[in-house]
């Protein structure tokens, strides 16, 4: 029987939270998420910890057989990778993307370098920091979206990240490198966003659910991460109803999941420009909200799974796979 470990900002240690959350956000947040998959996970025929802290796996890894953590970050840079990595070092099977394919989407720069080498159409570019800013002539027109070059679930972005002119992008990326944050800047493109979610399969063939695009009524379209964390009202999600649409969106998913392997799981965003209705890569995310309001999890409740709870069990037995893969690897 296999002794597995869940790592989650709220997650209870040893039977207590040891960080309760502290604003509506993150009670939101540990309710809708982090609780919900624990109540599942105590259900399973196998043996399983959880904690919120990362130490309690350095302590104890020798204990474990595998690991799921969805922790995004842990308050220093490129800490994305860091329990994966940890992982790797210990000889521990886990859950998730690989340390080098995590880090690879997390940079949105080099996600989209990815999507021009398959030929996935990408709008332009530049990246930046404070110590290589932006020059002063724009090097593709206008209008610019800026943002933080690494990181997810919309963090540090608002209506003022949509800039008119070049030199409001320059103050933009200004903004950001006070905050020791290296930045993308984009072309922007008007239209919809539609997430693509796929979930790997023991034979290597990816369950991909229909695809959903999102409204927000901020200014262009923007979502913010209050907006994702379902702390502000305002954006809507929905369920794409064009059957031609979805298979076009499906098939570029499918060819960039292919190009990213090993990874269980993930969204691929994407942009339908408004009048030509051509689909720009957008970026990706390796590590969605898992939480029953979450746009990947809905997706899949709408096809390929009848419950939560379903879901979520099958995320485990993927990881529970790789140790018998393991086991019958080593076997002579």
């Amino acid at each position: 029987m296999p002794n597995i470990l869940f790592l989650a900002q709220f997650a209870p240690t040893n039977g207590i939270i040891l960080n309760p959350p502290s604003t509506q956000e993150e009670k939101f947040y540990a309710e809708t998420y982090h609780w919900k998959i624990v109540e599942i996970l105590k259900k399973a025929k196998y043996n399983i910890d959880t904690a919120s802290n990362i130490e309690f796996l350095i302590e104890n890894h020798n204990k474990y057989d595998l690991v799921w953590s969805v922790y995004n970050r842990l308050g220093f840079r490129n800490s994305e990778i860091f329990v994966q990595s940890l992982c790797e070092y210990y000889n521990i099977k886990y859950i998730g993307a690989t340390p080098n394919v995590r880090a690879l989407v997390e940079d949105k720069s080099l996600s989209k370098q990815l999507a021009e080498h398959l030929r996935i159409n990408t709008a332009p570019w530049v990246v930046c920091s404070k110590e290589y800013p932006l020059c002063k002539i724009p090097p593709f027109s206008g209008p610019y979206f800026v943002k933080p070059r690494f990181g997810s679930a919309s963090i540090n972005i608002d209506e003022s990240s949509l800039c008119y002119t070049w030199e409001d992008a320059i103050k933009k990326s200004e903004y950001y490198f006070q905050q020791n944050l290296d930045v993308i800047v984009e072309k922007y493109i008007k239209g919809l966003c539609y997430g693509v979610s796929l979930l790997n399969t023991i034979s290597g063939n990816p369950l991909i659910a229909a695809p959903h695009y999102t409204i927000s009524d901020k200014t262009g379209n923007i979502m913010t991460h209050s907006q994702k964390r379902f702390a502000d009202s305002g954006m809507k999600r929905f369920e794409s109803p064009d059957s031609t649409l979805n298979k076009q969106l499906m098939h570029i998913a499918q060819k960039y999941y292919s190009a990213m392997q090993p990874c269980d799981y993930a969204r691929i965003d994407f942009i339908l420009e408004e009048e030509s209705f051509t689909p720009y890569f957008l970026e990706v995310n390796v590590l969605m909200n898992l939480g029953i309001r979450g746009g990947f999890v809905n997706s899949f409740l709408n096809s390929h799974f009848k419950n939560y709870e379903e879901l979520i069990n099958y995320i485990l037995e993927l990881g529970v796979a790789k140790l018998d893969i393991s086991n019958s690897a080593s076997k002579p």
